[in-house]
């Protein structure tokens, strides 16, 4: 694995901070294999190049004494390619190049467009001036995206619009985008836009190995969540940059939102499942940005770190350490908490290696923004019913997920996501199991595939009301509990009205007691698909016994009795499990999402491996393993403090797991196997 540190300017442009930084490494070595030195640029900041000149050499300077420090690898991080959007001020240089312009036909101030030939020139000659000071490595950072530079929905200058070759008055194309019958129109231009990203990916790429073709190159890319209007082809970027790095990131800078950081990781694993095969270096984007030492606990970024390696990073670029003057001694205790949780990270990496993950699959698209429905708002937005990541929060009522449809057990479709589908993926999605809101049902009846649901949508009410089980089996005895979401209009709660064979499992009652129909509903389709309909909201404000008792085996009966894991105690625990096809490796993380000490609780997994070790960084506890149902086995989960995760690891024999000779990492036998990577067994 590479652990990376991602270092500003201001830690090397002088001596004193510079030697202040190898301070910190050097009392920490575990922490750090690799050092990355961002350019000296912010937002849109685009220098000439007798400017960048002397910064470059300065970096090369850097990269050598990195490297007499020991730390193994040092490289480049060009901070600006496409500009991460105009300052607010006047602090940065005057901007040259031709600018990039919206759909409304505003101009960014100094970010650039992409198709120009004065920009396509200046990139080559920046990407070169810092590959001929020999770095071990360049990282392209994610301003290399579609969107939000500068202007929201770049670009649409004449010169984009000539070389998109339907027009060359954008007001008419305009026009056109925001007109609901121009769907080709829209997918052509999402399209184009990953085509310029792929273009200007393989020019930086070709700039690089003319200067040395021994510098390895790395792309930071961003979730889709954030925009999908630059079509988000992260195979094609990577494999056009030749990249062998990959570090996927998203914004989760501090502890305001903990729960943010499932958001973050479903975005990652989304990064991961799409790179090119040639990025084989996945360091995962750990960023506190602006760096306020006191607004991210050490845990928080130590659970970020499992996390990522649960989808699938081998490793994490920490960019941590504040990027203003001043000394660097308060984040000797994160760097020190990195360092000593090293092991067990490397563990975890190893074991894992391999194996999917497992769970439901949130719908995503990553060409959303082009295959989307538009109605009288026009075209030009975002989020709303195409966010992708609401279902997310059901990992916290116990629902693994995956951010991956190939390995998925069913199927999560919120809002109007489902636009994005063709119909014969719509029907494989409705083949199988598959939890849809009022929204998701709305456009599968537009499409003609709304009988698969067993529901159709009925009178709206548009809130004021509570979610009531009837006494279903998949209730659990919990008939007449209720739950309060909150409805607003947005939700579009509705009435169902069921079609033959689905069965009611809750109902809509109001604020006054009247009865209003049926909110909640199960059906077997003609497909032998399973499809739950919760025109009530179903993603969030669930954390009641009923509700989650009631998730918990509606998510099982969904995935044909085959849930990766479950968690069947009344708790805030989040599960992420990677098991091997055949069921004889697996590993589980198990995150407590509250403020509150979780109780001792079983853990339910699908495999038929007979062994399971607790992981911390001093080594591993042998845990006791149960069998439970058919190709089940129990672990007992010890109590988890407040954010605390549990690395649980499991193997079909006792040997398997050795990472050196001198004896099992995680069980302490010397007998060692040779399928987890002991290169001297």
């Amino acid at each position: 694995m590479t652990f990376s540190f991602r270092i500003s300017p201001q830690r090397w442009l002088t001596d004193e901070s510079w030697e202040a930084l190898m301070r910190l490494f050097s009392a920490h070595p575990a922490a750090i294999d690799e050092l990355s030195l961002f350019t000296r640029e912010y937002m849109g900041w685009f220098s000439p190049m007798d400017v960048m000149r002397p910064e470059a050499e300065l970096m090369g300077k850097r990269v050598r004494q990195a490297k007499e420090a020991g730390i193994v690898s040092a490289g480049i991080n060009v901070l600006s390619t496409l500009g991460h959007g105009d300052p607010v001020g006047d602090w940065s240089p005057e901007f040259t190049l031709p600018r990039a312009m919206g759909p409304d036909g505003v101009q960014a101030t100094h970010c650039p467009c992409p198709n120009s030939a004065p920009f396509r020139e200046y990139i080559r000659a920046k990407y070169a001036l810092f590959a001929a000071q020999h770095p071990d490595f360049i990282w392209v950072d994610d301003d290399v995206r579609g969107s939000h530079h500068g202007v929201l929905y770049p670009c649409l200058c004449p010169i984009c619009l000539e070389r998109f070759g339907q027009g060359t008055d954008r007001e008419a194309l305009v026009r056109r985008l925001n007109d609901p019958a121009e769907a080709d129109l829209r997918r052509a231009m999402v399209a184009f836009n990953a085509d310029t990203l792929t273009d200007v990916c393989r020019e930086i790429g070709e700039a690089i190995r003319e200067v040395d073709p021994s510098i390895e190159i790395g792309l930071m890319t961003i979730g889709s969540s954030h925009s999908t209007w630059g079509g988000h082809a992260l195979e094609r970027e990577t494999a056009a940059l030749g990249a062998v790095k990959g570090r996927p990131g998203h914004g989760f800078y501090n502890d305001a939102n903990p729960h943010g950081i499932y958001n973050k990781a479903m975005d990652v694993g989304r990064q991961v499942r799409d790179y090119s095969e040639s990025v084989v270096d996945i360091q995962y984007e750990l960023e506190n940005y602006p760096y306020i030492t006191l607004d991210k606990a050490d845990r928080t970024v130590l659970n970020e770190t499992y996390l990522a390696i649960m989808m699938g990073c081998n490793g994490a670029a920490y960019n941590a350490i504040k990027g203003v003057d001043g000394g660097v001694d308060e984040f000797s205790g994160l760097v020190g908490a990195i360092a000593a949780e090293r092991p067990a990270f490397e563990t975890l990496i190893a074991h894992a290696e391999g194996l999917p993950i497992l769970g439901f699959w949130p719908a995503d698209d990553n060409a959303l923004m082009g295959k989307r429905a538009v109605n009288e708002r026009g075209w030009f937005w975002e989020g709303g019913p195409y966010d992708i990541q609401v279902p997310n929060a059901l990992v916290e009522m116990g629902i693994p997920l995956t951010a991956d449809p190939a390995t998925s057990c069913g199927t999560l479709l919120a809002g109007r996501i489902a636009e994005a589908f063709s119909d014969m993926e719509l029907r494989a999605i409705l083949a199988r199991g598959v939890l849809l809101d009022a929204q998701a049902l709305q456009v599968l009846w537009s499409r003609g595939l709304g009988e698969l649901t067993g529901a159709k949508p009925g009178k709206q009410v548009l809130g004021g009301a509570f979610e009531t089980l009837t006494d279903h089996p998949f209730n659990c005895g919990f008939a007449g509990e209720q739950r309060d979401a909150l409805v607003a209009p947005a939700d579009q709660l509705c009435a169902l009205d069921l079609l033959p064979g689905a069965e009611a499992l809750a109902t809509i009652v109001s604020y006054d007691e009247r009865n209003l129909g049926v909110c909640q509903s199960a059906f077997t389709n003609a497909l032998g698909g399973r499809v739950v309909v919760s025109s009530y909201p179903p993603w969030r404000m669930n954390g009641l016994l009923a509700k989650r008792t009631q998730l918990a085996k509606l998510a099982d009966w969904l995935a044909y009795g085959k849930m990766p894991a479950r968690i069947d105690t009344f708790s805030r625990v989040a599960p992420f499990i990677r098991i091997a096809e055949d069921g004889s490796r697996w590993a589980a993380l198990l995150l407590n999402s509250t403020l509150d000490e979780s109780p001792e609780f079983e853990l339910r997994v699908r495999c038929n491996a007979e062994y399971a070790w607790l992981l911390d960084p001093e080594g591993a506890d042998q845990l006791d393993v149960r069998s439970g149902d058919e190709g089940e086995v129990i672990i007992t989960v010890p109590s988890l403090a407040p954010w605390q995760p549990a690395v649980i690891l499991g193997a079909s024999a006792m040997g398997e797991g050795c990472w050196g000779c001198e004896g099992c990492a995680i069980c302490g036998e010397q007998s060692c196997g040779e399928e987890f990577g002991c290169e001297d067994s």
